[in-house]
């Protein structure tokens, strides 16, 4: 466990370095322009361009029963967005709205969610100023999601906290039970498990916007912590929840940490996933993903898969769709990520797609209907995450996502 610990909340950020982007302003996906090539910065060993776009393998919760305990989802925007909601994983079965008294996830009334979005002191990590917040009751919150999911369960569910995020910057959702008696009105904070050992700059309070290690295509400074007193101290890594939890569910050999899954209603009324996906403890064998549209020119000079049980990922294939060149390579098989470097490298310029197939199995991260529902453009070829399936496998729809990947850098992000 990493426990760092602030006597007092900062009561403002300390001033923030400014990052030059090459590649200039946005789009309308909540990412930077498509450029030809690649710049110095991307060069990088690190950083959000060399974050591999999978690494989960299942869900777990966090229940919100007591008054000091508090869950934080630091995040890092990739531009500069106008919202006016922000989702985060959320699950409440058990509480008088869904399922009552049969499941551990919820309780009561559901409890008063608390959501506060908060800066963060780019020096500490730690949080600073308050920009917004909201209370709601979480049952009330439950049914407004279902209502606008037509009827289906939520897996996310939202606070309204208007603000403009700056790309680059680091902020943090804080969520909380207002409720006067929360050990029976409660909800539950819930997040993608990644194996601990794995998770790297995660599982950690990372400073460094070019750390080595992160997962999810996530920027290496984004995290969850848990607070068990009122935010006075923040847990990382596998203490990042109310109970420990653990890949496979209980394979103690492999202790597991909380990431964020999250995403934005921008002012216009368009949504945006910031991290979508979540997962189910699921293998997918012999299956594809097809990477659409690079925003960057890349070579690919290595090939992954993601597997958490005893099963071997088996030969890792590539193949540019567009220009049909194709190499394959044979990992080391066993947990874990297996990489293999090819023999021939296989480029894709911006605009162009490529698969990579895995004969063996690997873990598949989820899109269930009411994410597809909340954001529409993921695993689109012009949507902020542009991964799918060419053709699914059986159980499963096009836009979850086998955990494969090409590397080093990824086509869709730069530093």
């Amino acid at each position: 466990m990493t426990l760092f610990r602030s006597s007092t909340l900062s009561a403002a950020l300390s001033s923030a370095v400014t990052l030059l982007i090459a590649c200039g302003g946005g789009n309308d996906d909540g990412h930077s322009q498509e450029v030809v090539g690649s710049t110095a910065l991307t060069l990088a060993a690190g950083g959000r361009a060399a974050s591999i776009p999978i690494g989960i393998e299942n869900v777990n919760d966090s229940p919100l029963k007591a008054a000091n305990y508090r869950a934080l989802l630091r995040f890092v925007p990739v531009s500069t967005l106008t919202i006016d909601r922000f989702y985060f994983g959320f699950k409440l079965r058990g509480a008088s709205c869904w399922d009552a008294n049969n499941a551990g996830y919820g309780a009561g009334d559901g409890g008063l969610l608390r959501g506060s979005l908060v800066q963060i002191n780019p020096t500490t990590g730690l949080p600073a100023n308050v920009i917004a917040t909201e209370t709601v009751n979480a049952c009330t919150r439950h049914n407004e999601a279902k209502a606008e999911f037509n009827d289906a369960t939520p897996v996310l569910a939202w606070v309204n906290t208007p603000a403009t995020l700056q790309g680059g910057t680091m902020y943090a959702l804080i969520v909380s039970n207002a409720h006067a008696n929360p050990a029976a009105h409660f909800f539950s904070f819930n997040m993608s498990l990644a194996d601990t050992a794995l998770a790297g700059p995660h599982a950690r309070n990372e400073l460094s916007a070019t750390a080595t290690g992160a997962l999810l295509s996530l920027d290496p400074r984004e995290h969850v912590a848990w607070s068990e007193d009122h935010g006075s101290s923040w847990r990382y890594g596998s203490a990042n929840g109310q109970y420990r939890s653990y890949m496979n569910d209980n394979d103690t050999a492999h202790p597991a940490t909380r990431l964020p899954q999250y995403g934005f209603r921008l002012s216009n009324g368009s949504t945006l996933g910031g991290q979508p996906y979540y997962a189910y403890s699921t293998d997918c064998v012999g299956c594809t993903v097809a990477y659409a549209n690079a925003r960057y020119a890349r070579t690919f000079t290595e090939l992954g898969g993601f597997i958490a049980s005893g099963s071997g990922v088996g030969i890792l294939t590539i193949r540019n769709t567009s220009t049909g060149a194709q190499s394959s390579c044979t990992p080391s098989q066993g947990y874990g990520f297996r990489k293999c470097s090819l023999p021939t490298a296989v480029s894709v310029a911006v605009g162009q797609s490529h698969t990579v197939n895995a004969t063996g199995a690997v873990e598949i991260m989820k899109m269930d209907y009411s994410q597809r529902l909340l954001f529409p453009q993921v695993g689109t070829a012009s949507g902020e995450f542009r991964a799918y399936q060419p053709n699914p496998a059986p159980g499963t729809n096009a836009r979850d996502v086998p955990s494969l990947w090409a590397g080093p850098l990824s086509p869709y992000f730069d530093n």
